[in-house]
Parts: structure tokens; sequence; C-alpha cells
């Protein structure tokens, strides 16, 4: 079995997220200002639709010229407007006379930005108060996973990340056609009132057909390496840079996305929200940091083996990372962007041994293999995971070790 496969399928994400963004927020299509009264004041809200601004939201609003510039030079130090993604929010409150107060801007993640205007106008950020709940479903698959998945109201983006997670071993439409129990763990972050805030996390997979039994887990805390079990053996870890992005560009010749040159590309590339966290893929000492021509915004890391690993094309840095600094695996390094020459926000991600460009799925993985987890450490990741799932749906799936490999 090879890890492309496996990386290709983890690395679901990120167009379906910021379309798929959740698809239950209504408001993904251009809608009336909602109005509410509170105290005298006035709130209207618009939710953002692919293709918006802020500047064009805001004067929907009624917020007139000199305002929304207020906002915006406000805003600049604390958010980039161009970041906005359908499903985020925007509101206007004025006082009833008419009077501008404030302007909010909340993501899906559930932070705001609240802009107080008038003659010293000022940015704060609110980090929403949140439960994170860990939700757990078995279904019973009778005609097709698609099928299975809607029919018990699982979370819809979970059907396209398991039909890409599962391909390298499976034609899932072909292969799962009734018959198979598929048990997920999912953890979602909640608001005081109970409403979801952000996409639902996938934490663990079970598929049971025949007897086989096909896991896969996700880090605790979300961060680079994911498991995938087969019948309790670990059959493949990788360290994930980002986690849920989209492979766009393998490793090799390709016909550049800008100039259009055939070249050779050093590195594959991870399509993702911009903004995403990138995360170092093994520990070492920061070698580079900085800009770099086409690269953009750059980190490199020197590996205990000599070995480099380069993440580019970043919107922005940690604070205080500097050169010679001690990184750890899954410790985030930056932000994807879209810097130097790139078409849209990804990180192009490179593993290189003597200077000499090696494949981040292949060899770059085998050469990393010392930040692989432990046969202690997945042999007591997997014990929770199975712990969980027994305590959220009852199954009957011992989750005692002797029922892992013994290798």
């Amino acid at each position: 079995m090879t890890r492309r496969w496996l990386l290709a399928g983890l690395m679901v994400l990120s167009p379906v997220l910021a379309e798929a963004r959740w698809q239950e927020r209504a408001g993904l299509s251009p809608a009336k200002p909602v109005s509410a009264r509170a105290q005298g004041r006035v709130a209207q809200e618009l939710t953002v639709a692919p293709g918006d601004t802020l500047d064009a939201l805001l004067q929907q609003l009624g917020v007139d010229a000199e305002m929304r510039t207020q906002a915006a030079t406000s805003l600049a130090n604390r958010f980039d407007p161009r970041r906005l993604l359908p499903g985020d929010r925007i509101t206007f409150t004025s006082m009833a006379t008419g009077q501008p107060v404030s302007v909010a801007i909340e993501r899906d993640s559930g932070i705001q930005y609240v802009v107080t205007l008038g003659e010293r106008p000022s940015t704060r950020i609110v980090q929403p108060r949140l439960d994170t709940l860990t939700l757990g479903r078995e279904v019973d698959v009778k005609t097709s996973l698609y099928a299975a998945l809607e029919a018990e109201e699982i979370p819809r983006r979970f059907a396209a990340e398991l039909d890409m997670l599962l391909g390298g071993l499976m034609d899932t439409r072909r292969d799962i056609a009734g018959g198979e129990r598929l048990q997920l763990l999912w953890e979602e972050d909640r608001r005081e009132d109970g409403t979801r805030v952000g996409p639902p996390r996938l934490t663990y997979m079970r598929l049971v057909d025949q007897g086989e039994r096909l896991e896969v887990l996700w880090p605790a805390d979300q961060r680079t390496t994911v498991m995938l079990f087969k019948n309790g053996s670990l059959l493949d870890s990788l360290q994930i840079p980002v986690l849920g992005a989209r492979l766009t560009s393998p490793f090799g010749n390709r016909r550049h996305p800008v100039s259009g040159e055939v070249r050779r590309h050093d590195g594959i590339d991870l399509a993702a929200p911009r903004g995403t966290p990138v995360m170092a893929t093994a520990r070492g000492r920061i070698s580079f940091i900085g800009r770099r021509g086409g690269y953009g915004r750059v980190v490199e890391i020197e590996h205990e083996t000599g070995t480099i690993s380069r993440y580019t094309h970043l919107s922005r840095f940690v604070a205080r990372l500097a050169v010679g600094d001690s990184i750890k695996a899954g410790e985030k390094l930056g932000e994807v962007g879209a810097s130097g020459l790139a078409t849209g926000p990804n990180l192009h991600y490179e593993v290189r041994v003597d200077d000499r460009p090696v494949d981040p799925l292949e060899e770059g993985q085998l050469i990393l293999l010392s930040e692989s987890p432990t046969r202690q450490e997945y042999r007591s990741a997997l014990f929770e995971a199975r712990t969980r799932l027994q305590k959220n749906i009852g199954t009957s799936a011992a989750p005692d070790l002797a029922a892992l490999d013994n290798r």
C-alpha cells in the first residue's frame, strides 16, 4: 500500500469547506438585511455570499462612505476584509436616531471583529464562549454509503471526506453496497444557546464488513498525524502540514499554473482556505524565515538528519518565530496564503535531502519516520477512540487492547 492515496483522501478539505462551509447555514445567496431592535438600537445583518465584499455589504446596509472607510481603516491591523468567506455574517448597529454605533464581522468559527464607530474608532476581537461536544453515530448500510449517511442526517461534508478517504482501498460506490456497518465519532463547537459554530471535525471512523475492520484515527489535537488501521494493525501514519487540505499538484513534472511552462515541481501543493494553520511535520530548528521570490513567505526547518522541510506561500508567520528556534512536530508555523507566485490560497510543501527534492508523500515520509507514533502511542490512541465510541453509541466493539495487534 502506498502513502499517496491516504494523503489524497485526508486532504479533503478546502473548496468543499469554502462552499460547503456548512450549507446548513443559510445565506449563501444574497439576502435582505435582517433587523433587530434592542435598547433603542437597530441591528441589521447580512450573510456573506460568494463574490461579496465588505464595502458592498456595508453599503447595502446603509453605511455611508465615510463610515465604511472608518470601519475598513480600523479593521486593518486586526482583520483583512479579503478573507471574508461565504457564511460569515456582517452586522451594522445604529441608534434609533440613525447614528452609527458599530460594525461587526462574525466568522464561521464564531470569532467576532467589532469596530466601534465614532471620533476614535477602535476594533476589538470577541472570542466565542464555546463547548466542544463529542457526537457518535452508527449506520447500517443498506444500499450505498451516501444513502446511509443521508438517511441518518449525518453531516453532509463527511460523505465527500469518506468517499475520498476510502478511495485508495476500495471503490465506495461499488464495494459498499449493503451489509456494512459504519461508526463515526466527530466533534462540534456549540454556543451556550446550542447553535453550532464552524464545521464539524471527524475524529474516528470504523467500517466493519464481513468481520474485517478498517479504522481511521484523527489526532486528538487535530494537528499532523493521522493513522489508518486494519483489523487492529497500524497500516500507515502520515505527517500532514495542513489538516483537511486538498492535494492539487503532486510531486514531479507539471505545467505551471501561472507561467504555463512545463517544469519540475519540487513539492506538493495543498489547497486550503486562507488563514488555515500550517504545522511543522517533524521536530527541528528554523533555518530560514522570511520572503523568497516566487515562494512568497517561507519557513524552512532543518531536522536532525539534515533534511529540510519547506513551507511556502504563507499569508503570515506565527509571531516571534526566528532562525534558530526549536520546533516540535505539529507546532504552528503560520497560515495558508497566496504570497509569491500563486494562483490562490495554498501551501507548497517540500522535503529536501542534501538540497535534493524528494516526494513528500513517499521518500519524505520515510525520512521523517522518527516522528511517527510509537506502538504504545497508537495503541493507547486507538483504545481511547474505541472507548469513546462505546460511550457515545453503545457499540458492542470491545475496546480492549487485546483486540489490537501484538506485533
